[in-house]
């Protein structure tokens, strides 16, 4: 089984995946979402939620959350609606990092992939934006 599993892995990182995630917070619950789309397919998605947050840390914990689901050496291109997420994942390492803790995460899991970040706005029609949305909804209820 391990070989095919394996296996399967060495295959999938031939092909590019699309990312899409979203996170959310409204009263005491934060929500986290994503769905992983090849060849405009919805292969897998993910959500939760947590108390006490903030709706920043629930976007970085949407990417963490997809990325730690790849085959390693996976090519991907993340959507995020979130700005400060993909500031925190670009730009400058001079810059102190927001929600450092999930950053030094989120790098640990792009050095084992080939990730590309994308920003996608919010509420903008993206089919698989409004669905990370939904689930965003639905994990906090």
């Amino acid at each position: 089984m391990k070989l095919l599993l394996r296996l399967y892995g060495l295959i999938r990182h031939r092909s590019t995946y699309m990312i899409y995630t979203d996170g959310s917070h409204k009263a005491k619950w934060g929500s986290w979402a994503f769905v992983i789309v090849h060849r405009n397919k919805i292969i897998h998605q993910g959500y939760g939620r947590e108390s006490r947050t903030n709706s920043h840390r629930m976007e970085f914990q949407a990417a963490i959350e997809a990325l730690k689901y790849l085959v390693p050496k996976s090519r991907v291109i993340v959507h995020t609606d979130s700005k400060v997420l993909l500031n925190a994942v670009t730009a400058s390492l001079k810059r102190p990092a927001v929600n450092p803790d999930q950053v030094e995460t989120l790098f640990d899991l792009m050095a084992k992939n080939n990730v590309t970040w994308q920003w996608v706005k919010a509420h903008s029609g993206n089919k698989y934006n409004e669905i990370c949305d939904e689930l965003c909804r639905q994990a906090r209820s």
